[in-house]
């Protein structure tokens, strides 16, 4: 096998490779003994029919066999010859490879891959972190809120109602149009006053007690999630059951919870938790910072298909938010999420590959306990469709099969090599800044342009 290469660009390369009569014959060879193993014929012992025989009853599949297997053995070996990572699909052309006995083969590979360049010395980086010693009375009570609100839960009010702001009404719902029914929900608990739902509806909920039935029209927007209520006037008719609030633990509940001695000792664990919190997140942000010193000493191009798949979540995520108040996003509003998000999508993608030249250089690794530690993580968070916690293994599989298992894997791969700069760092513990300080240097903080 002969290759020459073609950079199309500084991150994309077209590989063209000529493969002689000798090698396709070796590679259809042991095609046809592959085949050999498994095949029975009548008159034949298995293992044992004529190779001759085998090639011509099942040349079809064995030649597709050996033109794939070759085309493999050959770009793993290119690419471990140039040293270079494909962060795309291997376009090859022809596909599949044809090939026949005694004649040579040509083919042409092409693919985006992860730049080249020179990685910045980090060792002996210096940097600030602020450690907090204290936790003030705002924090403590912020955490005590959260944790009332763990397991909180719907209770009746004393109240006929109608309902107010932050309470829920337990509703049927029916939309109509035109005499056809295009929305029936029934039993539902409808938050009062929740963001991002229609004011019209939610003045007309605010307006009905319970065990009172009541109707009003409503014209949806144009951009409406659901296209048969767009832009059109509807019928909706609400039947409240019930009024509800949500039920928070007190402090003697979460004591009792947690089989504490008392609220002294509640506020003395939460004071650890809440410390050990901040200073996470002090950390992180000195991680950052080094991060940042190290973005700004590099430049190179970056891969278009890794920038696209960054900005395809940005549109997803805001997909996702469009249609939990009832709307869809536009092909205008797709456009201006890539353009609002686009350097934001960059500078993921330039992190993600500076991160993987480090994990590279610190020859780091991600085991497979560490992937199904994460993957296990991740389905803890996760409910099926029964709303029934997700089975690790089942998740696992469902990665492998859809390719996610190689992202999750880079990300565990990118945060080892973020740890491994920050542990190469000198790096000076510092004061949090007072009250007065943080806010002296709000309005500079302000000022700055964003990233």
């Amino acid at each position: 096998m002969k290759y020459t290469k073609e950079e199309l660009s500084t991150t994309k390369l077209k590989i063209a490779v000529s493969v002689e009569a000798e090698e396709i014959n070796a590679a259809i060879s042991a095609a046809v003994k592959m085949q050999q193993q498994g095949i029975t014929l009548a008159g034949f012992r298995k293992g044992h029919v004529p190779e001759s025989l085998i090639e011509k009853r099942f040349k079809g599949q064995i030649y597709a066999d050996a033109a794939r297997d070759l085309v493999n053995v050959h770009l793993n070996q290119i690419l471990a010859e140039l040293d270079v990572i494909p962060c795309t699909g291997i376009n090859v052309d022809p596909t599949p490879l044809p090939i026949e006995r005694d004649k040579g083969a040509e083919y042409t590979a092409e693919f985006e891959h992860m730049p080249v360049f020179d990685l910045p010395d980090y060792e002996g980086m210096e940097i600030n972190q602020t450690r907090a010693t204290e936790v003030s009375d705002k924090q403590m009570e912020a955490f005590l809120t959260r944790m009332s609100m763990e397991g909180a839960h719907l209770v009746p009010v004393d109240s006929d109602g109608p309902a107010e702001d932050g309470q829920y009404v337990n509703i049927d719902l029916t939309v109509t149009v035109d005499g056809k029914v295009e929305s029936d929900a029934h039993g539902m608990d409808y938050e009062v006053g929740q963001a991002g739902t229609m004011p019209e509806l939610d003045a007309f909920i605010k307006t009905l007690k319970v065990n009172q039935e009541g109707e009003t029209e409503i014209t949806f927007p144009e951009d409406f999630f659901q296209a048969s209520l767009q832009g059109k006037t509807a019928t909706i008719k609400v039947h409240v059951y019930a009024i509800k609030k949500l039920s928070r633990k007190s402090i003697e509940d979460l004591v009792n919870q947690f089989k504490l001695k008392d609220e002294a000792e509640l506020r003395a664990r939460a004071a650890e938790v809440i410390l050990s919190q901040v200073n996470k997140l002090y950390r992180d942000e000195a991680q950052t910072a080094l991060l940042q010193t190290l973005l700004d000493k590099v430049d190179f191009e970056l891969p278009q298909v890794l920038v696209d798949n960054e900005l395809n979540v940005f549109v997803e995520r805001e997909q996702g938010k469009a249609m939990r108040v009832g709307k869809a996003l536009s092909a205008e509003q797709i456009a201006e999420v890539r353009e609002k998000n686009l350097e934001t999508a960059r500078k993921n993608v330039k992190t993600y590959i500076l991160l993987l030249a480090v994990s590279k250089k610190e020859g780091l690794e991600v085991t497979e306990r560490e992937l199904q530690t994460q993957i296990g993580f991740i389905a803890q968070q996760m409910r099926d469709v029964n709303n029934k916690p997700v089975n690790p293994q089942d998740l696992y599989k469902l990665y492998a099969e859809n390719g996610t298992l190689y992202t999750i894997r880079d990300e565990i791969l990118i945060n080892k090599a973020m740890q491994a700069v920050y542990a190469k760092a000198k790096v000076t513990m510092v004061a949090p800044k007072s009250e007065a300080e943080a806010a002296a240097e709000a309005p500079a903080e302000e000022a700055k342009p964003a990233e």
